[in-house]
C-alpha cells in the first residue's frame, strides 16, 4: 500500500507538482506521533502547514482541516511523513472521526489549494443542505464516491483542480480520483439521490457500520470484508419502508446483509410491520422467529 502511494505521489509525472496530506484536527493523535501537527511544524517549519478554512469553524483556524506539504515541485517527497500518515490512517478505520483525510497532487501552491478545498465544501452545501460539507472525511468520501458511480464524472469534475485525490477506504484500500483531463458537459453532471441520502444520514450509517464491524471482530472475521455500499443500501431500504427507530434500522440492515431481502418473507415482513407500530421492538421480534424463516429467503 505504501508503495502504491509512493508510485502515485512520486512518479515521474507527479514529481513536478505539489504533493499534499490533509489532516483533520477535530480528532486527535498522541503528541508523540510523528504526524501530530506540532511535530510536523517543529520538523518541517510552520510554513509546511496551511489551514483550510471551514465556514462553521472559521473562528478557530486550529480546529479547521490542515493541509501539509509532502513535497514541492521537483523536490523529494517526505517519505517518513507519508509512511506515518498511512500507518495512522490504517489504525483509525473504526473511529468516527479520522485524522488522516487524503493525499493530494496539485499544480497549485498551498494557499490556493486550501481555498479550493473550502470552496468545494461550500459548493456541496447546495446538494446536501448543510452549513459546510466535510466531504474530505474518508467515510463520507467513500459513500460519495461509491454511491455516485452512476455519474463518476461528478466527483472528478468537483476535484478538477487536483491531478489526483486519494483516500483510504474502510476496506483498507487506496481509492484514487484522477483528473478527467477534460471539462464534461454540466448538464450530464449530477449527484445521485442515493449518494445525497447516504451523506445526510452519515452518522447513523457509521453507527450501524460500527455495529457490523464489532460483530465481525467477535466472529474473528476481517472488518475489511464489510461492503459499505451494501450496508448503506440496506439502511436506505429500512428507512424507505418506514422504520424510524435506530435500533430497528440497525437490526433490519444487519439482518439484510446476513440473509437478504427480509421483506420477501411474509413472517419477517409481519414482524417488521409490527415494529413500525411498536418502535424499538424489531430485534426482539426477530429473536422469536425460527431461523429457518431467514434461511428460506430467496434473493
Amino acid at each position: 500500500m505504501k508503495q502504491q502511494l509512493i508510485a502515485l505521489l512520486d512518479n515521474e509525472n507527479n514529481q513536478k507538482y505539489y504533493r499534499y496530506l490533509l489532516l483533520d484536527p477535530l480528532t486527535s493523535v498522541s503528541e508523540l506521533d510523528f504526524v501530530g501537527l506540532n511535530n510536523i511544524k517543529d520538523l518541517y517549519g510552520e510554513q509546511a502547514v496551511t489551514p483550510v478554512v471551514r465556514k462553521d469553524l472559521a473562528y478557530d483556524l486550529d480546529a479547521c482541516p490542515q493541509l501539509v506539504t509532502l513535497g514541492k515541485p521537483n523536490q523529494e517527497l517526505e517519505n517518513r511523513l507519508l509512511h506515518f500518515s498511512l500507518m495512522e490512517a490504517k489504525g483509525e478505520i473504526l473511529q468516527s472521526k479520522r485524522y488522516v483525510c487524503c493525499w493530494l497532487v496539485s499544480q497549485y501552491e498551498p494557499k490556493i489549494v486550501a481555498k479550493i478545498l473550502s470552496e468545494i465544501g461550500m459548493h456541496l452545501t447546495q446538494f446536501l443542505g448543510s452549513i459546510f460539507v466535510p466531504f474530505y472525511e474518508p467515510f463520507r468520501m467513500q459513500l460519495l464516491h461509491q454511491g455516485n458511480l452512476i455519474c463518476p464524472e461528478f466527483l472528478a469534475d468537483l476535484l478538477s483542480s487536483f491531478v489526483s485525490y486519494s483516500y483510504l477506504t474502510v476496506n483498507k484500500t487506496i481509492e484514487t480520483i484522477n483528473n478527467l483531463g477534460y471539462k464534461p458537459n454540466p448538464s450530464t453532471i449530477f449527484l445521485s439521490e442515493d449518494a445525497k441520502f447516504y451523506n445526510q444520514h452519515i452518522k447513523k450509517i457509521f453507527d450501524i457500520y460500527l455495529s457490523q464491524a464489532n460483530i465481525y471482530i467477535k466472529l474473528d472475521k476481517e472488518t475489511t470484508q464489510i461492503n459499505l455500499l451494501d450496508l448503506a443500501r440496506a439502511y436506505h431500504r429500512a428507512c424507505s419502508y418506514g422504520l424510524t427507530n435506530l435500533n430497528d434500522q440497525r437490526t433490519f440492515t444487519i439482518m439484510t446483509l446476513r440473509y437478504g431481502n427480509l421483506l420477501s418473507n411474509s413472517t419477517l415482513k409481519m414482524a417488521i410491520d409490527q415494529a413500525k407500530l411498536n418502535e424499538g421492538s424489531l430485534s426482539e421480534r426477530f429473536q422469536a422467529i425460527d431461523r429457518q424463516e431467514f434461511l428460506s429467503i430467496k434473493n
